[in-house]
């Protein structure tokens, strides 16, 4: 062999090897890109499953805040009912009140006026 033919194996050797190297490197490179690509999709993908839970929680928290606003307000007209049932009666109350001070001060002049009688 010549020394240019031993010159263009080394080259052609060198080259390759060369190549080798950096198809290598690219492959390694691919393969770490694969592996975070997968790491970063089931990421993603708990994620989404953790955000339609939430959504399904949510909805089902809705629902009973709901429910729970609408015995509140049935809450508040039975208050009302009661309140002004509670006025009537306490209307009432004054009323027979009046009607009891007015029969004791009859029943006192009554008393008075035969009290009265009785010395004649």
């Amino acid at each position: 062999m010549s020394p240019d033919d031993t010159l263009s194996v080394a080259h052609l050797l060198g080259g390759t090897f060369a190549s080798l190297l950096v198809f290598g490197f690219l492959l390694q490179k691919f393969f770490m890109g694969f592996k975070r690509e997968n790491t970063e999709n089931s990421i993603l993908g708990m994620m989404h499953q953790e955000l339609e839970r939430m959504s399904e929680q949510n909805t089902k928290l809705s629902t009973e805040l709901g429910k729970l606003q609408d015995e509140v307000i049935e809450l508040n007209q039975q208050i009302r009912n009661l309140t002004t049932e509670n006025q009537q009666l306490h209307a009432e109350i004054c009323a027979l009140t009046a009607e009891i001070t007015k029969l004791k001060e009859l029943s006192i002049i009554k008393h008075k006026e035969t009290a009265w009688h009785d010395q004649d």
